[in-house]
């Protein structure tokens, strides 16, 4: 399956691009997500905690992560599995820094994301549900994104010196779920309660 989504931000593009080269940090954006070693040579060890009701799934493994400084253009691919579920993720993320304003300091972000689910959890990957859960996602990889850049302060610890992250706190989709379920049912009212307005009135 393939999502792209776009997002600006009010800062401009060499600070943003800056953001994107602080591995540590812009993997720390992402709910759920952490890195269990520090970043050596582009090669990262990563994980992804998500959790679903009762169901708590991580994901570990292992991913590459290319970084072209004149196009201000990057990649993340790699996968993972939960062992257990079984179930086993591949995919890609790429992604774009675009100046949008300099007057307005705005920024454009693209992401295409691509990827694979295999195993139990491949339930769960019907894309209509993962379009709006990575809308979601997207929202607050753009809100903790935004409080990083507002800190302006970019770690200058170098990356094999770094302690692994902790663990970062699960990515919890049930509330997403509910949230999107209820939102659903909101727009179905809403498109019933206009259908029974347009019927006309009988007379007799």
């Amino acid at each position: 399956m393939e999502i792209q989504q776009s997002f600006n931000v009010p800062f401009p593009a060499d600070q943003v691009w800056r953001r994107f080269r602080d591995v540590e940090g812009i993997v720390g954006c992402l709910p759920g997500a952490a890195l269990s070693a520090p970043p050596h040579d582009g090669h990262l060890a990563l994980s992804m905690t998500v959790k679903l009701g009762p169901i708590v799934a991580t994901f570990s493994g292992e991913g590459d992560m290319l970084i072209d400084d004149l196009t201000r253009r990057g990649s993340i691919t790699g996968g993972g599995s939960d062992r257990k579920s079984g179930s086993r993720l591949k995919g890609e993320a790429a992604f774009s820094v675009h100046e949008e304003s300099t007057a307005s300091a705005s920024t454009r972000i693209d992401v295409l994301v691509s990827y694979s689910i295999a195993g139990a959890l491949a339930q769960f990957s019907r894309e209509s549900i993962v379009r709006e859960l990575t809308a979601r996602l997207t929202a607050a990889f753009k809100d903790n994104l935004q409080a990083k850049l507002s800190a302006q302060e970019i770690p200058a610890t170098p990356a094999a010196a770094t302690a692994a992250a902790a663990p970062a706190a699960p990515l919890k989709l049930g509330g997403m779920l509910w949230l999107m379920i209820l939102e659903r049912v909101k727009r179905w009212c809403g498109i019933a309660v206009k259908r029974s307005g347009d019927v006309p009135a009988q007379h007799d």
